[in-house]
């Protein structure tokens, strides 16, 4: 186990409020077609906030944001925070019904929008005209343990999951970042990648707004490996995040050309990281973040080098936060010999809102703190702490996956596919060798149907289209183990291209 040195820091919207107060004319927000910068950025978060703050938004209470990768996303989540609140950012494209669970879960009584939306017809727009001539007014001054994020996960039970995360671990993640990991300078110009929803976006985008840098937000859409060199000269980024599942088998190939185009350093994370060659692209260095959400974005991270390992580790934890490899019975094992990873520290979401069973069951209270009250999130990999303080992953214990860099939870898929009609049952593995690479496979007992392909078209309806299965395979029944559960390793050994081989939705 190790014990980083503890750490006393601002909340984000202190670090904001000193760069508009230091740098007033220096670019703060910039896309092809414009920029704001620190002065202009402040003066429209602080009048949103206000609005909100009328609106009886402040410390202690959620404000939701409907909004895609942009702009108005930006000025949104600072808008929230500025007024106190807790911002939780949905996904304009995932279906309405679940954006209404989360809301009604959350007990979110107020939503940013980007654009006018029928099912909240009474929305604040992000970009309305009349905030022209609103008084800015006092902004909201969060305590240390409010909350500054809530993140929705996918959730076994069949409805997400939305995961707290105070103030203390997103403060404790940015001073790590910009005074000890280097991810970040003044001088950078960070090139948002990712999708709102994703917790590493809370990162990505507040982190250069902590130390007086730039966000270069690109066109609306996708950024595949082959537009990201195109949006990184467009936009003059010098950092970026790309997921561990594109960096891997296109880092030879992009990395020299991202240094070619001025990128000095690259964040990746999110799956299992394939290293080797990941530090040729010199002087530009690439750092791989760990941790779930529970745990606030990253709370481990490894700088590749040239001796990098076929699988990059883990990394070690940042300041403020202690890991432990521990058995089944919570007890530290031997060096070097495998366990589960459990971390506490600052970065320790709040739990799971609303859901006091989940978060008992996770969130854990620390034996090893000095101070009572410390809990632990139980992170359900397996682990091996190496001699040199390295942690390399080895492994899912329960049968949570990722699919594109976002988390799944099968049990949510699953519970949504047993509602289909003409299932009997249904079992659902993430395969890394299907055509087009890792994707949902849905293995479904029951009579095929050959209007099921339709049927499946009902999921898109409840959820979003990460978690739709990309292919099926029909069984007589599902394979059972021993204990009388679904054999998964015997499923996994199931061809699924073939005659009977499912079709791609």
């Amino acid at each position: 186990m190790t014990t980083p040195r503890p750490a006393q820091a601002p909340t984000v919207t202190e670090l904001f409020e000193r760069q508009v107060r230091a740098w007033p004319e220096r670019a703060a927000l910039r896309t092809a077609a414009r920029s704001w910068t620190y002065a202009e950025l402040g003066l429209l978060t602080a009048r949103l906030a206000a609005r909100l703050r009328r609106g009886g938004a402040g410390p202690g209470g959620i404000v939701g944001m409907l909004a895609p990768r942009g702009p108005q996303a930006v000025i949104g989540l600072l808008a929230i925070l500025r007024a106190g609140a807790a911002c939780l950012p949905l996904e304009p494209d995932d279906p309405p019904r679940r954006n209404q669970e989360v809301l009604g879960d959350t007990g979110c009584a107020q939503v940013l929008v980007a654009a006018p939306t029928s099912w909240l017809p009474h929305a604040q727009l992000i970009d309305d005209p009349t905030l022209t001539g609103e008084q800015a007014g006092p902004l909201g001054v969060p305590h240390r343990l409010d909350l500054a994020y809530a993140i929705t996960t996918s959730g076994s039970t069949g409805r997400p999951k939305v995961v707290g995360v105070p103030h203390e671990g997103l403060a404790n993640l940015m001073a790590a970042s910009i005074e000890e990991l280097d991810l970040i300078r003044p001088d950078d110009t960070m090139l948002w990648t990712l999708a709102v929803t994703v917790d590493s976006t809370v990162h990505d985008v507040l982190m250069p707004l902590c130390c007086g840098g730039c966000v270069a937000v690109p066109d609306a859409g996708d950024l595949p490996a082959t537009r990201v060199v195109h949006a990184v000269r467009a936009l003059g980024a010098t950092v970026l995040e790309i997921p561990a599942a594109v960096l891997g088998p296109y880092g030879r190939a992009l990395l020299p050309k991202l240094a070619e185009a001025g990128v000095r350093l690259v964040i990746t994370g999110g799956s299992q990281l394939d290293g080797p060659g990941l530090a040729e692209a010199e002087p530009l260095v690439v750092h791989n973040g760990y941790g779930p959400t529970e745990t606030t974005v990253a709370p481990l991270w490894y700088r590749c080098d040239k001796a990098t390992p076929r699988w990059a580790p883990i990394g070690t934890p940042i300041r403020g936060i202690r890991a432990y490899v521990l058995d089944e019975e919570l007890r530290p094992v031997p060096e070097g010999a495998a366990g589960q990873l459990f971390i506490a520290g600052a970065g320790v979401a709040r739990g799971y809102l609303g859901l006091p069973g989940r978060t008992a069951a996770v969130f854990l209270p620390d034996p090893f703190a000095t101070a009572p009250g410390q809990r632990m999130y139980a992170t359900g990999d397996r682990v091996r702490r190496e001699p040199d303080g390295q942690y390399v992953f080895l492994g899912r214990i329960d049968d949570q996956v990722k699919i594109s860099g976002f988390r799944v939870e099968v049990g949510e898929v699953e519970h949504a596919l047993r509602e289909l009609p003409g299932l009997v049952d249904a079992a659902v593995l993430a395969r890394q060798d299907a055509p087009g690479g890792a994707a949902l496979v849905a293995y479904l007992a029951g009579t095929p149907s050959p209007g099921f392909p339709e049927l499946l078209e009902r999921l898109r309806d409840r959820l979003p289209s990460h978690m739709v299965p990309r292919f099926h395979v029909w069984l007589d029944r599902l394979p059972l183990n021993r204990a009388g559960k679904v054999d998964r390793a015997a499923l996994g050994k199931i061809p699924f291209v073939t005659p009977q081989s499912p079709r791609e939705n």
